[in-house]
């Protein structure tokens, strides 16, 4: 706790949120909102509710560990360090192309699939990437936390993110786009001038996380050979490929129903009336655009193995290498799984509507600055882009009745949720980052909040100019 005050910051929040079952009445909508007595979280509902979360949420702590089995075993072919010390060379003396390099792919990653916390996959990678660089953590903090939200309040095809929005407001993803678009790019501007400044500012010190590094490992084949890095990388490239393509919304976004006619034709073939590909791959598995944390862990599973089956790493090592590479991720785990404790207790104990619906009623039907502002508090609390709509989203729309206005709604929706995450202590991507790295969130917050302004900043000029419109 004195190393790391992140988990104190974490259980401080929740805390308060079970405080504010005290003193808040319910209110909740249904049809009208309606407002009920306070709803106080007992003493037996504190020690349930962390059980909850890991009943419902559980699919995300187990996915973060085995990115860091994943991970383990990748560095144990000796591969990944090679890699990260030959991109290192490449980009010295050539930093700035770097970082405005890996800052666009990934805001461009976010903004079209709609990644959040499924990008610590590459959280390792960056992170040896990074520090072989000669930059320390909070530089790596700030390039993932920052890309991931840069590409979601400019989110343009997300199906986890703007499709949410889309669905409970009857929008589509075309819907202000332009305006989209802008905050994308001048969002990935800010960000790479906040490194950039960072980086020029800070005093860096040499071996600042040596824990963090992979090891430099050289593993032969039969005939004494040094074997060749090319199988790892193609191994960990496909994984990357296969996330892109099981995140885009093909359908959805794009009109394209190739992979869903394809997946039915596998799934639907017969051999004397049996359907042999449905029994094979089991009838969870969905076609590439819907796939989820699920079918992303399965093939990282298969991929860790076919990296053990190439490298001649021991099956014994291997249940080693599984343990240890989870433990790294372990605290990362613990603490996202535990923030969703807030979400199940505002979930229970629906407070959130007695705080809001009178800065909603200040002015009558839409309003960008009330809006904006309940919207952020809620995503604080929500946590979740998908529980934020279904709690909120209905009762905004019985204030604003106008159906014009809506994709503007949904986009002042989509960038407050994307502003809570860079520095609630809720968020779960937020938490999965500076949890890994060892950063403190006071810390974090003391390097961030000059971004988070000016990302803010930036949100109510666009908002201003669509109002204008």
């Amino acid at each position: 706790m004195k190393k790391n005050n992140t988990l104190k910051v974490l259980l401080i929040a929740i805390l308060f949120t079970y405080l504010l079952t005290w003193i808040l009445p319910i209110s909740y909508y249904s049809s009208g909102l309606y407002t009920d007595a306070r709803y106080p979280a007992g003493l037996f509902d504190i020690l349930n509710y962390p059980t909850l979360t890991f009943y419902y949420f559980g699919t995300m702590a187990l996915y973060v560990l085995v990115v860091g089995a994943f991970y383990q075993v990748f560095n144990k072919t000796g591969v990944l360090r090679n890699v990260c010390d030959k991109i290192a060379k490449l980009f010295k003396g050539k930093e700035i192309v770097f970082f405005i390099s890996v800052v666009v792919l990934l805001s461009i990653l976010v903004a079209f699939c709609g990644f959040t916390y499924e990008l610590l996959f590459i959280l390792p990678f960056l992170t040896a990437l990074i520090l072989l660089m000669g930059y320390d953590r909070m530089t790596v903090a700030m390039t993932l936390i920052g890309s991931i939200v840069t590409g979601f309040i400019g989110n343009l095809f997300g199906k986890s993110i703007s499709g949410v929005y889309n669905e409970s407001l009857g929008t589509a993803y075309t819907d202000l786009i332009w305006f989209k678009i802008a905050l994308l790019v001048l969002g990935m501007v800010i960000l790479i001038f906040n490194i950039m400044h960072y980086i020029k500012k800070t005093d860096f010190k040499k071996d600042d996380a040596k824990e963090l590094l992979p090891e430099k490992i050289t593993i032969k084949n039969k005939k004494g050979k040094i074997k060749s890095n090319w199988p790892a990388i193609v191994v960990f490239d496909l994984i990357l490929v296969l996330m892109i393509l099981g995140m885009l919304d093909f359908s959805g976004a794009f009109g394209i129903k190739i992979f869903e006619n394809f997946h039915n034709t596998v799934i639907g073939f017969k051999i004397n009336e049996y359907a042999i590909f449905s029994k094979i791959l089991g009838s969870s598995i969905t076609n590439l655009g819907k796939w989820t944390t699920n079918e992303f862990m399965a093939i990282m599973v298969l991929a860790t193995m076919l990296l053990a089956i190439i490298y001649r790493i021991k099956l014994s090592d291997l249940f080693e290498d599984y343990k240890e590479g989870a433990k790294k991720f372990a605290l990362s785990a613990l603490l996202m799984i535990i923030a969703y404790t807030v979400l199940i207790t505002v979930s229970n104990h629906p407070f959130l509507l007695t705080i809001l619906n009178p800065l909603m009623k200040m002015t009558d039907g839409f309003n960008s600055v009330t809006l904006s502002i309940s919207m952020f508090v809620a995503s604080i609390f929500n946590i979740d882009a998908y529980y934020t709509t279904s709690t909120m989203l209905p009762y905004v729309m019985s204030i604003i009745t106008d159906t014009d206005v809506y994709p503007f709604v949904g986009f002042i929706s989509q960038v407050m949720q994307g502003l809570a995450m860079l520095i609630a202590p809720t968020s779960v991507v937020l938490l999965g980052v500076i949890s890994y790295l060892k950063i403190n969130y006071t810390t974090w917050i003391k390097n961030i909040w000059k971004m988070f302004l000016e990302l803010f900043i930036l949100s109510f000029i666009l908002f201003i100019i669509i109002n204008l419109i």
